[in-house]
């Protein structure tokens, strides 16, 4: 365990895109630094490492291999996070990793037994869990503060240009990405799965309607959960322009309605309105956080401040691996149902 003062020295694998965000993030959370990056391109290794003044390398081994190197956080392509999860733990980090965890259950399932026999922390990456608004309503519902819930309903309406797959070889590729499922909105499968606890069955379509790419842009998924509570998501990425995504909870006491990070209808009996949360992130120059499609680094600095006390009381995250593994399930079940055409049962209903 670690003391409660000592600073915990995380490594970045991965200098793509999302990392300004963990960059910003761990800038500002104190009791963190920064150890050092690694990244496949070089370029983006250096430029990363000389704006931070910290060593950068090519190496994941390299940067596996310091001791000086208490935590990683795993930003590379999604086929890539279970091997390098793995890896890290194997060498003693702690770990946290960009959502999804893997694109298997069963590659998931083998990361959480590495962490659980190395005494190791383990947590995936889901900012939204940590916005007021969704925090607010999950404890209501855990509380039965909305009643008996009859539907969970979620949207994500993204906008993504086909320069945005040609970005980078891997994008929207089946053995290292996944479509709008599995990269974007599994945000919203993971806030569902956390309101409605463990799904007992799943059906979905999905289609590829406007990009030249393997995955799809476009699902509609209908979940029913062990408790008897309906759920549905509807995503895209083929929208003409990015929109919040949406959650909205009905139950026989009260509903809710979240867009972005505004609760824009709050009628529960009792339980007052969460306060509306920043935009934006503190950083270390004072200047706003950068924006990644429709991202701040506000949520990522909330889940580095839990992810540091984890580390140092030795707890579960709020994020944990587990929570990572339960939405590929959902995802990886709603691919099999597009697929075959038929609902697909989860036979082993995790616990809440």
């Amino acid at each position: 365990m670690m003391a409660a003062d000592d600073t915990l020295a995380i490594g970045l694998l991965g200098c793509g895109t999302i990392s300004a965000q963990h960059l910003e993030a761990i800038a500002a959370v104190d009791g963190i630094r920064l150890g050092g990056v690694a990244s496949a391109s070089e370029e983006r290794a250096r430029t990363v490492g000389e704006r931070w003044s910290v060593p950068w390398t090519t190496d994941v081994g390299e940067l596996l291999g310091r001791d000086d190197i208490d935590a990683v956080a795993i930003l590379t392509p999604s086929g890539l996070h279970p091997s390098q999860a793995l890896a890290a733990l194997g060498r003693g980090k702690h770990v946290l990793v960009e959502k999804p965890i893997a694109l298997s259950v069963a590659a998931a399932d083998a990361v959480i037994a590495a962490a659980a026999r190395q005494g190791l922390t383990l947590a995936t990456v889901s900012q939204r869990r940590f916005e007021p608004a969704i925090a607010a309503l999950q404890a209501a519902v855990v509380a039965d503060a909305v009643g008996t819930i009859s539907l969970i309903l979620a949207e994500g309406i993204y906008m993504r240009p086909q320069s945005y797959y040609d970005s980078a070889a891997w994008r929207g590729t089946l053995d290292l990405d996944g479509g709008v499922l599995m990269n974007q909105a599994i945000h919203l499968v993971d806030v569902v799965r956390w309101l409605g606890g463990p799904v007992r069955s799943v059906a979905a379509q999905a289609a590829t309607r406007t990009h030249a790419m393997e995955a799809e842009d476009g699902a509609i998924v209908s979940i029913q959960f062990a408790s008897g509570v309906l759920g549905s998501i509807v995503a895209t990425t083929s929208a003409d322009v990015e929109r919040p995504g949406e959650i909205r909870v009905h139950g026989d006491l009260g509903h809710v309605q979240i867009v972005g990070e505004e609760a824009r209808e709050w009628q529960i009996p009792g339980w007052p309105a969460p306060e509306a949360a920043p935009t934006a992130a503190p950083t270390t120059t004072g200047s706003p956080a950068s924006a990644t499609w429709g991202t701040t680094a506000a949520g990522y600095v909330r889940q580095y401040t839990d992810f540091l006390d984890a580390v140092r009381s030795s707890r579960a995250p709020i994020v944990t691996g587990e929570d990572g593994r339960n939405a590929v399930e959902i995802v990886t079940a709603a691919y099999e149902s597009a697929r075959t055409g038929r609902s697909v049962s989860i036979e082993t209903v995790s616990s809440r």
